[in-house]
């Protein structure tokens, strides 16, 4: 679910109340290079590997990969179980947005 976060991943180890509520707070926006990131998924009929969300959002891979992780733990995409060839020859996953991920455009 988009509001929900991992709090194991945060700054400490025993995070305050009110640092896990902002923390939750903050995970229901998607803006930014998550939000491109899914325009561009969105863009791509049958959906997308990581090359080509990163060719249709034209930014870096470098700076696609990180958000393909944090939008699938926000359970904004998901991996089709599926995967292409990517311009090197290595396989790569497909994915897709999910029903939340589409609210969120």
């Amino acid at each position: 679910m988009i509001g929900t976060v991992d709090i194991k991943k945060m700054h400490h180890r025993d995070p305050k109340e009110t640092e896990r509520a902002a923390a939750h707070k903050v995970a229901k926006r998607v803006k930014g290079r998550r939000l491109e990131t899914l325009q561009a998924l969105n863009s791509l009929a049958g959906g997308g590997t990581g090359e080509q969300i990163a060719l249709a959002a034209r930014l870096s891979i470098l700076s696609i990969r990180p958000r393909l992780s944090e939008l699938q733990e926000m359970q904004l995409i998901e991996d089709t179980q599926s995967s292409r060839n990517n311009a090197m020859g290595n396989k790569e996953i497909v994915w897709r947005i999910t029903e939340e991920g589409k609210k969120c455009l």
